[in-house]
């Protein structure tokens, strides 16, 4: 499937006030499901400079950086991806020890997948009535726990707005029984890691009917399978994330993966944020100026 994407962010300071470099993880990831066309990012004021990087997780990262006051800071990204995995279970695992939980990764793996099996005691305790409901009804099948539980979170803990804010605690959405995405997500992450499964948070956007997945930028998880890689999971929609999702950045913990980070100084301003996300099916028109057709 062939999505365009178009995304704008903009900061009002009410005054004029000195930028600060940001770092703008946009542009989607390639490799495995997923293959960027075309990805354009123009800011306004126009910046400076820019520089192009990978961060620790391998995200592409954009420094941005200006010179002179400004009341306010527009960033404009667009982009065509191609989503290419059609069945999220294709593949399988890769020895008969990963058919069941908890799940036993070989020495070289975990160590390499330790920040995305770090859960704290407390939060472990917290979950522990959650991931045994789903280790009974599944018998401990590593696959079938991964999707029910992310069916369970689905049916059970209904998807709310909360456009800004970091990610509520496991122990916060389990006892509010609702959610952001992000906040699901760190239940997910929670319950997965509790049992031995390496998780890892991702941003990016979904092409969906509901429009609240489908206009602003969205949060799932991956969960590292040997044999499948990482395999993504939206616990917001209760499904196996396939080719209707398209990846931006993915990290140990939800501030790793930060859209847009950067600072200001102005004495006396204050930042307003408004964003509008566009995700649609690509028209024909587009594919055939990009060669697609």
């Amino acid at each position: 499937m062939l999505l365009s994407i178009d995304h704008n962010t903009t900061y009002s300071y009410g005054r004029e006030v000195v930028l600060a470099p940001h770092t703008v993880r946009l542009r989607p990831r390639d490799g495995g499901g997923q293959m960027t066309h075309m990805f354009s990012l123009r800011t306004t004021p126009p910046e400076a400079g820019r520089s192009v990087n990978s961060d620790l997780d391998g995200n592409v990262t954009i420094t941005l950086w200006f010179v002179g006051e400004f009341d306010r800071l527009v960033i404009d990204t667009g982009c065509v991806v191609e989503t290419l995995r059609e069945n999220p279970f294709d593949f399988i695992l890769s020895d008969v020890r990963f058919l069941d939980l908890p799940m036993q990764y070989p020495p070289e793996q975990k160590a390499a997948l330790g920040p995305y099996l770090a859960v704290s005691r407390k939060t472990a305790l917290a979950v522990t009535e959650l991931r045994e409901t789903i280790l009974s009804r599944t018998r401990g099948r590593t696959t079938d726990f991964i999707l029910s539980l992310c069916e369970h979170i689905h049916e059970n803990f209904p998807h709310v707005a909360r456009d800004e804010g970091a990610p509520w605690p496991a122990e916060r959405t389990l006892r509010e029984k609702k959610g952001s995405c992000r906040d699901i997500v760190e239940l997910f992450a929670s319950v997965c890691r509790s049992t031995g499964l390496a998780c890892r948070h991702v941003s990016g956007y979904a092409l969906s009917e509901r429009s609240r997945t489908g206009n602003e930028l969205h949060a799932w998880a991956e969960v590292y399978l040997p044999g499948g890689g990482w395999r993504g999971y939206d616990p917001s929609a209760g499904l196996a994330v396939a080719d209707r999702h398209v990846a931006v950045a993915s990290g140990a913990t939800h501030e790793l993966i930060a859209p847009i980070s950067g600072s200001f100084y102005g004495e006396g301003a204050e930042a307003e944020l408004q964003f509008q996300v566009r995700v649609r099916k690509t028209g024909k028109r587009e594919k055939k100026a990009l060669g697609l057709l």
